[in-house]
């Protein structure tokens, strides 16, 4: 199998470019000359080590966090306001659809998916893997973690074929993608028609590998993933690589029929399909957060716990460091109000940039 890398050989913020940079651009984290505020808006009752925080697309006044050391949500209403209430869920067969989850993302319907950095509860010899994969929910509360009527939890569906998985986002639908460790590859998943609550028929299912061995698992650290809808670019942050990357994910060509963990509509490899350094190495130590918003990629580096904004040629536009001990950020996202919000997993902590 081939595939196409397009590496940057800057080595700077203007080296590739003759011409003079472009103006600075308005960010999240303010004014280069001010450092912004960080405000504490939430800490959890306990250490769960939280991984990844998004807010409800369907109920935007809902900020959900996923929690690796329990395999526990917790829920947060008017997250930072007076009004602000919270309540932690996890589903009853979070050991197996939601064991030490890295990562969730929302569809606008209400929907979410996840995956964790495990490699299953049932070895398989086929694939060199284990029996896991992402999970799709519903963040109705009446039913996620409540219902459980055939021993299977509240999951909508589930696809089983990538172990370690460090990232996911949504595109369209029911499809999500993610960073899969095991392999280090970018995997498309259509879960198609789900299920419905507690049920296994997962035959309408649909995975796509996309280069394979090209990015790299970090232990312990999330590698975040954000979807371009605008062009179909799906941003990487490829933590054991030292890099953020972009995946065409409208290039490459079907290749081999790969041997699947149960009946599946589809289940192939994507040959030829394009991957290029937005960030080369060198300049980010261990990249994990990552969101996307209004032309400018966020990043977190969990080794330096500093915040970047980068525009989508890589360029750097501010740096904030965020003054906590090395090895503290996880996820990132943008609220409803235009804000920019990350997690501290040392102390279980949600923090709001106020610029």
């Amino acid at each position: 199998m081939k595939y196409s890398l397009i590496s940057s050989l800057c080595t700077s913020m203007w080296a590739c470019s003759s011409s003079p940079p472009p103006p600075p651009r308005t960010t999240l984290l303010g004014p280069e000359a001010t450092p912004p505020a960080l405000t504490v808006v939430y800490e959890q009752d306990q250490q769960r080590v939280p991984t990844d925080l998004a807010f409800n697309l369907a109920r935007p006044h809902e900020l959900w966090i996923v929690n690796r050391n329990d395999d526990s949500v917790m829920i947060v209403t008017d997250v930072g306001q007076s009004s602000m209430a919270f309540i932690r869920r996890r589903d009853a067969a979070a050991s197996h659809f939601m064991d030490a989850p890295t990562a969730l993302a929302f569809a606008p319907n209400g929907n979410w998916a996840t995956c964790g950095e495990n490699n299953g509860d049932q070895g398989t010899t086929n694939t060199g893997g284990g029996f896991t994969g992402p999970s799709l929910f519903t963040s109705e509360l009446a039913i996620f973690a409540r219902t459980n009527a055939t021993g299977l939890g509240s999951h909508l569906d589930m696809l089983h074929d990538s172990p370690y998985c460090m990232g996911i986002a949504h595109e369209a639908d029911n499809i999500y993608w993610v960073f899969e460790g095991f392999r280090g590859a970018l995997v498309r998943y259509d879960f198609a028609i789900d299920h419905g609550p507690g049920n296994d028929d997962h035959s309408d299912g649909r995975i796509l590998r996309y280069v394979e061995g090209l990015v790299k698992r970090a232990e312990g650290v999330p590698s975040h993933l954000a979807y371009d809808g605008s062009d179909g670019s799906l941003y990487a942050a490829d933590t054991g690589n030292h890099r953020i990357v972009k995946l065409d994910t409208r290039s490459g060509t079907p290749g081999d029929a790969l041997v699947s963990n149960e009946p599946l509509a589809e289940h192939r490899r994507i040959d030829g399909a394009t991957l290029t350094e937005v960030v080369p190495p060198g300049r980010l130590e261990s990249p994990s957060g990552l969101a996307l918003h209004d032309g400018l990629l966020y990043v977190g580096d969990h080794a330096t716990s500093r915040i970047h904004a980068f525009d989508l040629q890589g360029r750097e536009h501010r740096a904030v460091d965020t003054g906590l001990t090395a090895s503290s950020l996880t996820g990132l996202t943008v609220g409803p109000d235009n804000k920019l919000y990350f997690l501290d997993q040392r102390t279980s902590r949600v923090y709001r940039v106020d610029p």
